[in-house]
């Protein structure tokens, strides 16, 4: 009972969390475009969140080392309800970027927390159907969220205060707990350059990944706002099904994954993200249920395919390295979603607008799935008695991508398949 109490806490407090990020998703953009800016500015501003969020995820075991995980979170928790609330103070570029960077340093600490605490709470045999459930529920936040701000009387200042509101209750269930502290984060971090000599086509996925997908979720919402104009709420449904069918999709996508090359399924992926990006950039404004079907098709291809480089990555390394090896990835794919976003706002800020950004999402998943084909030509792949099973993970989590895996039995797999 303790132990599903303790869960419980943990989950409670990542919905809470995970709904004020799906309100700012959808509310920033359209403020930004409201105001007339650039599509270059705009990018900038998305970019900012990644920004921090690399930082963040660098420097928050660090300070959770420092001062323990029940403090770290009420810290970080605070600080991102504080600049969540600075936005609607003020709608300068700069004050807005500065206070995006800083939402996703503490954002970045908010997730590390939490999952090394659930990570902690949750005993080995039960971990993979708890993580499964955490990922739900984390995806279910971001679709609630912007619904938030399709409500009567709510307008794009008070999404700010909601989507403040949302977080500073996020404190709440964390904070009040009377359990003890999980054990404090050890463990080295893999750079990018490293990853891409252990596994080429996990740190490749990894940084599309962030190029593409958050480049395009950032101007997706101004997009589905021109699909109806009598419908209120449309960047909220568009969101949704993005997000929706996202769920429906990724697990099927990493099960297949664990029986056939991990690097021809994430091509498949990125092929067919790209084929409906494509058809988006020709039919621009299809109206707005054909439209979200669309994007949600999109979506369910073009969200999958990082946790399934995650597997990939885990096939390569060897037990010990796996804790690394995710946060390496982790870091490849903030530093894709800081040049997505500035390239998305040069495609959608172009005469194109709209069809520039589908344009620039098919091109780069057609780019993308070149290279992972090449990849599997270029390398044998892992055997599947030698395979990690695929765990269901967002972008965003670092802790739990961490495989819990025994060190003897992955070396003693390998030593009889080979």
């Amino acid at each position: 009972m303790t132990i599903y109490r303790n869960v419980a806490t943990v989950m409670g407090a990542t919905v809470l969390l995970q709904i004020s990020v799906g309100v700012l998703g959808v509310a920033l953009p359209l403020a930004m475009a409201a105001a007339g800016w650039s599509g270059l500015s705009i990018g900038f501003v998305v970019a900012g969140y990644a920004i921090g969020f690399l930082f963040g995820g660098l420097l928050a075991p660090l300070v959770i080392q420092s001062i323990g995980h029940i403090r770290a979170y009420a810290a970080f928790a605070g600080g991102a309800a504080a600049l969540t609330l600075m936005l609607a103070l003020n709608s300068d570029m700069i004050w807005w970027l500065i206070a995006r960077i800083g939402f996703g340093f503490c954002a970045a600490g908010i997730f590390a927390v939490a999952e090394s605490w659930l990570a902690d709470a949750t005993p080995s045999e039960a971990r993979g159907g708890v993580i499964s459930i955490y990922q739900i529920l984390g995806r279910a936040g971001l679709i609630l969220g912007p619904f938030l701000i399709a409500l009567p009387g709510i307008e794009l200042l008070e999404s700010f205060v909601l989507g403040g509101i949302f977080l500073a209750l996020a404190l709440i269930p964390i904070t009040a707990t009377r359990r003890g502290q999980p054990a404090l984060p050890a463990g080295n971090r893999v750079s990018p350059f490293r990853l891409l000599t252990i596994a080429p086509a996990a740190a490749v996925a990894a940084f599309g990944a962030g190029v593409i997908n958050t480049g395009v979720l950032g101007f997706v919402p101004i997009w589905a706002e021109t699909l109806s104009t009598t419908t209120t709420g449309s960047a909220a449904l568009v969101m949704a099904v993005i997000y929706g069918v996202s769920i429906l999709v990724q697990w099927p996508a990493g099960k297949l994954s664990d029986h056939v090359d991990r690097r021809l399924v994430m091509a498949g992926a990125a092929a067919t993200a790209g084929l409906f990006a494509a058809i988006l950039a020709v039919f621009v404004t299809p109206g707005l249920w054909l439209g979200a079907a669309l994007a949600g098709l999109w979506g369910g291809a073009s969200l999958s395919y990082y946790g399934i480089s995650i597997a990939h990555a885990a096939d390569r390394s060897r037990a010990e390295e796996l804790p690394a090896i995710a946060s390496g990835i982790l870091v490849t794919w903030a530093l894709g979603s800081i040049v997505g976003p500035i390239l998305a706002g040069l495609a959608y800020g172009s005469v194109l607008e709209g069809r520039g950004l589908f344009l620039f999402a098919a091109g780069a998943s057609f780019v993308l799935t070149a290279v992972l084909l090449w990849r599997s030509r270029a390398r044998k792949p892992v055997r599947e008695a030698e395979r990690e099973p695929f765990i269901n993970l967002l972008a965003t989590s670092a802790e739990l991508a961490e495989i819990d895996a025994h060190p003897d039995a992955h070396d003693a797999s390998r030593e009889s398949a080979a």
